[in-house]
């Protein structure tokens, strides 16, 4: 290989191993991370560079088809995606000069391929127009949903699941949304520092939060940090959660020394919410399927200097407990993830509604075992990152006229986005919050 650019090579390999392997992207860069000394400014502009790409991939792909020789489909797979790359760098990345973009692209296809489609690459990029504005978008009146997925990146059937569940009115509000790069938000280990203390720790090492929701643990931040790079992280401090992911552990309104189990446990983040909520008196069980995944909720515990959660590697739709074990149960099951694609733009080209009608399967049965460990009386949290209909009324209601249980309100914290009985819902349509979906049932 030649003399290239290493942080942008790291890209189109992580890019790469990202669609051979359908792997969540988070963990193909972290794979890349450990094995490259990038600087923590080539982190970023790494991590800008592969987020950008993928939150923009259909505009990318549009705009390089509209002005390539050749269909980009034919071209070899390292080719494509060093195009992609470069189209970001020339609309979106203000700190890369054009000039920059086309010679480290033509650098970087001389060494992931020959000659010939070095020169290739270099016509096409020398092809497109300088101004976006100058490139011609699909008539909007005669298709606006393939407009709007060009020009946002989106499935056509994410948009009209979207207005489905709610309208046309903020379809694009949603879609602008999603090609925003969101807010980051941390939860304050209050068994360790008050919110306050904390912002004020952060803050005498550069990092300016701001208390934005009404979620008393929550302070968000632009992300332009390395957040888990910092020493008062290490020293377990907080943990960097979506708001709207903090809502949960509020809804169960956990009480010290109940029992409590969260299925589907991994990484942890809300099993370690609820410890905090009861300064370690309860006994929360956090059980996941995967032995790997265990690993990481038991650094985490170790991380936040908690105590009294039990790890188990236990599968969801089979638990070994007896009936009528658990105070309370939650159950963040696994889901499309739709309402979190602002932050994970490679969910969006893996979903299909056929993934969805196989995941809300897979919920049911999970939210069966969570009613049956779940003493009469008890409370039980079914929660879901997405905002599809068959994942999340349509197994709330399921349930409701199949089993003993009833919606019930949780506390007047959550009550901005309550949308029915014990039910709520946030947008990915603002930059503070992830869509989230959650229900509060009693079982009687």
């Amino acid at each position: 290989m030649t003399q290239v650019d290493l942080v942008r090579a790291g890209v189109i390999n992580t890019l790469l191993r990202w669609e051979d392997t359908k792997l969540p992207i988070d963990e193909c860069i972290s794979k890349t991370l450990k094995r490259k000394g990038f600087s923590t400014k080539g982190r970023r502009f790494f991590a800008n560079l592969i987020y950008g790409t993928l939150r923009n991939l259909y505009f990318l792909d549009y705009i390089i088809s509209k002005y390539s020789f050749k269909p980009l489909e034919t071209l070899p797979k390292p080719i494509q995606y060093i195009l992609r790359i470069a189209v970001y760098q020339l609309f979106f990345c203000t700190q890369v000069t054009r000039p920059a973009s086309v010679h480290t692209s033509v650098e970087l296809a001389r060494a992931f391929g020959h000659i010939g489609l070095a020169k290739l690459v270099n016509a096409i990029l020398r092809n497109i127009p300088e101004k976006l504005e100058e490139i011609p978008l699909p008539n909007r009146e005669e298709d606006e949903y393939q407009f709007l997925s060009i020009k946002y990146s989106i499935p056509v059937w994410i948009l009209r699941e979207y207005e489905k569940n709610f309208g046309k009115k903020t379809l694009e509000e949603f879609c602008i949304a999603t090609t925003e790069v969101p807010f980051m938000a941390v939860r304050t280990n209050t068994t360790l520092i008050s919110r306050e203390e904390l912002q004020k720790r952060l803050s005498k090492i550069g990092i300016e939060t701001q208390h934005l929701t009404p979620i008393p643990e929550e302070l968000s931040l632009p992300p332009t940090y390395l957040l888990i790079e910092c020493p008062l992280f290490k020293q377990g401090l907080y943990t960097i959660q979506d708001p709207a992911s903090m809502m949960c552990g509020h809804a169960l309104q956990p009480k010290p020394y109940e029992k409590i189990a969260d299925i589907c446990s991994a990484p942890g983040t809300k099993a370690t919410h609820i410890a905090e909520l009861t300064s370690s008196t309860a006994k929360v069980y956090a059980l996941d399927i995967n032995s790997k995944r265990i690993l990481r909720i038991k650094e985490n515990i170790r991380r936040l200097k908690l105590k009294n959660i039990f790890t188990l590697v236990a599968d969801g739709t089979s638990l070994p407990f007896q009936d009528e074990t658990f105070d309370k149960v939650i159950l963040d099951a696994p889901c499309s993830g739709l309402g979190t694609i602002r932050r994970n733009p490679d969910l969006k080209y893996n979903a299909s509604k056929e993934s969805v009608i196989r995941l809300a399967i897979l919920q049911k049965k999970l939210l069966g075992e969570a009613i049956r460990i779940c003493r009469k009386g008890g409370i039980i949290v079914y929660s879901v990152c997405t905002f599809t209909e068959e994942e999340t009324r349509k197994v709330v209601e399921s349930f409701i006229n199949h089993n003993k249980v009833l919606p019930i309100d949780g506390p007047e914290l959550l009550e901005q986005w309550k949308i029915g009985t014990g039910t709520y819902q946030t947008l990915p349509t603002k930059n503070l919050l992830d869509g989230f979906f959650l229900t509060i049932l009693q079982k009687l």
